[in-house]
């Protein structure tokens, strides 16, 4: 059953991006042919013709076994960004997609639209054991502290919790908790060469739509407060809202009493910050950051206001109050 989920699950991470491209060109022509775009030119001596693109491209795409629609990449393309429109490559101001479920912050930075979810680490856990086996360090030395988890779902054994979460999509939307620094930062690696692989699958046509080099990580501090200058168009928190329904509908968090007999946390796609775009950021649970032992945002042991982005935490070991969400962040 386990397996079977997992190839769900991969199919649900968005990551068949061949799709996605094929897809995205389709829909950017049909969108140029809807909405006019003018072209600013600025005329010197010793400066090319500039165009300024004004818009954002959200795609969706048909999972045909779950007669679904789900997420596959946002990028804002652009508020006002100027492109040089004679220069064939320009490398340095190229414009790449973003991974899948995660928001732009600028050309360089997008960040994870919510804190990483019990099916995201799964995913992970899953692939470990397949490589290393179930005694194996590699997958056992990452395995969540289920103890932490009780706090959480007090009705609930430690046991009980591990059986649901590999069993079953109880935990699918839940916050991944109970997890070390370490593991974080590993989990970040593998969700890195997880994407390459799946990007060296593309044609090249495709792949030169994404960057040359990324790499998933932990966000710095300051990269966390910078979050609050974000901003998002109403069609694109729209689109947000849309992602957040389609997870919840097909996890049936309105049916699962154990997620929801939780009087602490709640599925990771509860609550957007209607400016940002952005789930949980300031309850929930706190979010580690490369600094080791600093953690940003509230939680629910200690709520902050949607004003307070510099809230910080200290910890020093996992903790049932304390998560992650990662950065992409794009190298060249």
């Amino acid at each position: 059953m386990a397996e079977n989920w997992l190839r769900t699950s991969r199919v649900l991470a968005a990551w068949d991006v061949t799709v996605l491209l094929k897809t995205l060109r389709a829909q950017f022509v049909h969108f140029l042919s809807r909405r006019r775009l003018k072209t600013h030119k600025i005329k010197s001596a010793n400066k090319p013709s500039i165009r300024k693109r004004n818009f954002f491209v959200s795609l969706f795409f048909q999972i045909q076994p779950m007669k679904a629609l789900f997420p596959l990449v946002f990028f804002l393309f652009s508020s006002n960004t100027t492109i040089e429109s004679d220069c064939i490559k320009c490398d340095q101001d190229r414009q790449y997609i973003c991974a899948s479920n995660t928001l732009a912050m600028n050309f360089k930075l997008c960040m994870d639209m919510a804190e990483v979810s019990g099916r995201m680490y799964k995913i992970y856990l899953l692939d470990l054991k397949k490589e290393y086996g179930a005694t194996g360090t590699e997958y056992t030395a990452n395995l969540p502290d289920w103890k932490l988890w009780e706090q959480l779902y007090p009705e609930k054994t430690a046991a009980e919790i591990s059986e649901l979460f590999f069993e079953t999509t109880t935990f699918a939307l839940a916050p991944m908790v109970g997890v070390s620094y370490d593991q974080a930062v590993k989990f970040a690696a593998w969700r890195t060469e997880a994407f390459k692989k799946e990007l060296d699958s593309m044609d090249e046509r495709d792949r030169a739509d994404f960057p040359k080099k990324f790499e998933f990580r932990l966000p710095t501090p300051a990269e966390w407060s910078r979050m609050r200058f974000m901003t998002q168009e109403k069609g694109m928190l729209k689109q947000v809202d849309k992602i957040a329904s389609t997870y919840e509908k097909e996890f049936k968090t309105s049916k699962n009493d154990v997620l929801n007999s939780s009087s602490k946390v709640h599925d990771v796609f509860s609550n957007m910050d209607k400016k940002l775009g952005l789930f949980g950021l300031h309850d929930n649970v706190a979010e580690m950051t490369s600094e080791q032992g600093i953690a940003m945002g509230g939680s629910w042991n200690n709520k902050s206001t949607e004003a307070d982005f510099n809230k910080k935490s200290e910890y020093n070991a996992p903790q049932a109050w304390l998560g992650f969400r990662c950065i992409f962040e794009i190298i060249e």
